[in-house]
């Protein structure tokens, strides 16, 4: 008997291309399963809502498009992964060399101040030494001006009292004007005559007896000392009473 003419064959031939034929619904949750429902394309289901139907080879094309999609955002994340770890790298290097440039900063800081505290005490030391140097050398000047009115206090000494002429009192007059120069300049004499010998202000040059001075103090100045500023620029030269 052919296969036609037996009991039930045409019906299974039918049932195959309608099994070929048959469309699926992907929204549906028993999409997989729709092979055992006889849900026929265009009839509304259940609430009266039509729901697209697509056959078997759209729906493996629809898979392959989302597999495709899938594969290419993956390489997207392992592309967007690789470079964060650039760029994290990257910071770290960043931060490496901020940590390196705040080092220096801080050194270069460093020599800077104490160069600028060395400047200052330089300065400082300079401006002493300058001032001493200045002290020094009106010192030699006014020891110099010393000299000459002692020669001025020599001649006066052997001008008799009382018989000053006009030279000698224009001379005494020029003796006069270098004493008030010395005394704004801070030039003083230094106290000698009775008073206690002292080493620092005073220079013996040979002692005496007598009974008008008590002893070791200055019996008689042989040479006027001068201070200048309070400092002695030079000692009186005296006699020391015995």
């Amino acid at each position: 008997m052919e296969d036609k003419d037996r009991p039930g064959a045409g019906i299974h031939n039918d049932q195959d291309a309608e099994t070929q034929d048959r469309v699926y619904d992907i929204d549906s949750d028993a999409a997989e399963a729709a092979e055992g429902e006889d849900d026929t394309p265009g009839v509304a289901a259940p609430g009266g809502e039509h729901r697209p139907k697509f056959s078997r080879k759209q729906i493996l094309d629809r898979f392959a498009e989302k597999n495709s999609a899938i594969g290419k955002l993956q390489k997207e994340k392992m592309a967007l992964e690789k470079e964060s770890q650039g760029i994290a790298a990257e910071r770290e290097n960043w931060s490496a060399e901020k940590s390196s440039l705040e080092a220096q900063v801080k050194e270069f800081k460093d020599k800077w101040l104490r160069s600028a505290a060395e400047f200052e005490n330089y300065r400082k030391r300079t401006a002493k030494e300058w001032e001493l140097l200045k002290q020094q050398s009106r010192t030699e000047v006014i020891l110099e001006v010393l000299n000459s009115l002692d020669d001025f206090e020599r001649a006066f000494a052997v001008v008799a009292p009382g018989s000053d002429d006009d030279f000698a009192k224009g001379v005494r007059l020029i003796y006069n004007n270098l004493l008030q120069v010395l005394q704004k300049m801070g030039v003083t004499e230094v106290d000698a005559l009775h008073q206690p010998f002292d080493p620092n202000r005073h220079m013996a040059i040979g002692q005496i007896e007598t009974d008008k001075v008590a002893s070791n103090h200055v019996a008689q100045v042989i040479t006027k000392g001068y201070s200048y500023n309070g400092s002695v620029i030079r000692p009186a030269h005296v006699i020391v009473a015995k």
